[in-house]
């Protein structure tokens, strides 16, 4: 069941009105619970055996952790448990793949059974929250939740289960066990949100889209400027996609009183790479600084070693492909050089600008590998964009340079109003014309409709 379908819109309202109409807390919990099973198992049943499976699995990890004199081991086992599942799913092709083609390159032949290529949706994505949540307890942050009831809407609230934002226990168990009340201005304000995050997805990401497939399909064809726009194009289309969906997912949480933590903050307006990430995918930047870059020593040692590895493990847990080690790999280089050469650009208002600039160009050049299928279609779109001979015998499709000119006009107009509650301050008149024309932003490109990108990771 995807956000941007007429049948999660009618569910997700179903589930709202039941959730307000009952009185008691803890049914409150089961309609959540059932509505995150639902939705999970709307897309392909099966996949709740392994949510059921991790939920249960986890829910002892937690207790156990809890109760251990050794909580190290026991996390530590816990911990092994989650990963290597994830690897399986998710990793384990690509490390056979691999396997088997350096064993070809030395002149050793083996072949292996057929390897399912299937993901469960929203794995890497519950299964770093539920570890965040099994190492807060390790550490005395938090107690073991003790209803499983609870313990379940944590690891699936379907408005944040698929592609987050990853959300801590301490953040979220307190509002699901304590009575929420009903204010009418955090149901508007997550309508609102609802509304303007299906926009930013429907009408610029999926709509984008069909210009970035067609260069990313024949990069070697592709002339500069278009090789460029296109590359823009996609930089807009996953910031309209993960943005949107992040928005609509802490819409929705508003409708039932509760709120998710923001995890977009305008992260193109960044104007170093440190910046970019603390405004891009918040929540994945915080986890893997509290959860990986300070237990590898943070800034106590070995700081530049483990701002590296940092971003090298976040390139893979978007996907098991060497686009994303070298996706990764970028970011951390540039991590590193940023921080041993801080200043080598002017300070002011130029300094700035020029720094915008760099970061903005270079965070797009860095998505090429996240976009492209192979290394090779990577390195054939690298030469369309920065190798001569440069030809420009046509022009960029004249709808590309508009949809790119909207992006601009949308983010600076509406960016704001996606991250704060600005929305409830407009007139009465402002608020129902603006989400009057979300809706004719969705339903004029509602024939474009995609899967959200970040629904494989």
């Amino acid at each position: 069941m995807l956000f941007n379908s007429i049948t999660f819109v009618l569910f997700h309202f179903l589930c709202v009105g039941l959730y307000w109409l009952v009185p008691q807390q803890k049914v409150r919990q089961v309609v959540l619970m059932v509505g995150s099973a639902v939705f999970y198992g709307w897309y392909f049943w099966p996949a709740l055996i392994l949510l059921g499976a991790s939920i249960l699995v986890n829910y002892g990890f937690s207790r156990w952790i809890d109760a251990a004199e050794n909580k190290s081991l026991a996390t530590k086992v816990a911990i092994l448990v989650n990963l290597s599942s994830l690897c399986w799913f998710k990793y384990s092709a690509f490390i056979s793949e691999n396997c088997v083609d350096l064993l070809a390159a030395i002149g050793i032949e083996i072949s292996v059974p057929p390897h399912s290529h299937w993901l469960p949706l929203g794995i890497s994505f519950y299964t770093f929250q539920v570890i965040g949540y099994l190492v807060d307890i390790s550490r005395g942050k938090i107690g073991a939740e003790k209803s499983f009831l609870v313990f379940g809407v944590f690891k699936c609230f379907y408005a944040q289960l698929v592609a987050g934002p990853i959300v801590r226990a301490s953040e979220l168990i307190p509002q699901l066990t304590s009575k929420r009340v009903f204010r009418a201005s955090d149901f508007l304000l997550g309508l609102y949100l609802l509304l303007v995050g299906l926009a930013f997805k429907i009408s610029l990401a999926d709509t984008l889209a069909q210009f970035v497939e067609h260069a990313f399909n024949n990069p070697g064809n592709l002339e500069v400027a278009t090789a460029w726009l296109s590359l823009y194009a996609f930089s807009a289309q996953i910031l309209c996609d993960f943005w949107g969906y992040s928005t609509v997912a802490i819409g929705l949480g508003l409708m039932y009183g509760i709120q998710l933590p923001i995890n977009f903050n305008l992260p193109y307006l960044a104007t170093s790479i440190r910046e970019f990430w603390h405004r891009w995918h918040i929540t994945l930047s915080e986890w893997l600084r509290d959860y990986l870059y300070i237990p590898l020593g943070g800034n106590r040692a070995h700081q530049n070693r483990n701002l590296f590895l940092t971003m090298l493990l976040g390139g893979l847990w978007h996907g098991a492909s060497w686009n994303f080690v070298f996706w990764g790999t970028g970011h951390g280089i540039w991590l590193v050089l940023e921080r041993l050469i801080p200043k080598f650009l002017p300070s002011g208002r130029v300094g700035s600008a020029l720094r915008w600039f760099l970061v903005f160009n270079g965070v797009s050049l860095l998505w090429v590998f996240f976009r492209a299928e192979t290394i090779g279609d990577a390195l054939a779109y690298f030469k369309a964009l920065l190798i001569p001979p440069f030809t420009m015998i046509d022009s960029p499709p004249d709808a590309l340079v508009f949809l790119l000119l909207g992006f601009v006009l949308f983010s600076t107009l509406l960016g704001k109003s996606m991250i704060d509650r600005r929305f409830l301050k407009w007139s009465r008149w402002r608020q129902v014309g603006v989400a009057f024309l979300m809706i004719l932003l969705i339903l004029s490109a509602a024939d474009a409709r995609l899967d959200f990108i970040y629904f494989v990771f």
